[in-house]
């Protein structure tokens, strides 16, 4: 019997990794656009490192978690918490809903 291996996923940082490496200048790819024209370079940077992990680790078990939208008891503990961090690129926002219902087609 196989011994049970869990594997977490911060989703997030999946994503902003994904967004980021198809914005860099040594990328080949820069833009993945989905034939109405949307562009989903993250949704296929993300799904691409997720397949390539669960290959590698075949794990039994896996979860994928993604922040809360809205302040945190980070926040709350400390005020500038993220604050100097720029806003989310709306080409990014849009992406993550996608990412989100790609997650859940894998159920």
């Amino acid at each position: 019997m196989k011994r049970p291996l869990l594997v977490l996923f911060d989703g997030n940082a999946i994503i902003h990794r994904a967004y980021h490496a198809f914005q860099s200048s040594r990328s080949p790819v820069r833009l993945t656009v989905s034939k109405t024209g949307e562009i989903v370079s993250a949704v296929y940077g993300f799904t691409q490192m997720l397949l390539k992990t669960l290959n590698e680790l075949k794990p039994t078990h896996y979860a994928i978690a993604f922040d809360k939208k809205g302040p945190t008891f980070r926040h709350q503990l400390f005020d500038q918490y993220k604050a100097h961090r720029p806003p989310t690129p709306p080409e990014l926002v849009s992406q993550m809903e996608r990412v989100k219902q790609m997650v859940e087609a894998f159920r």
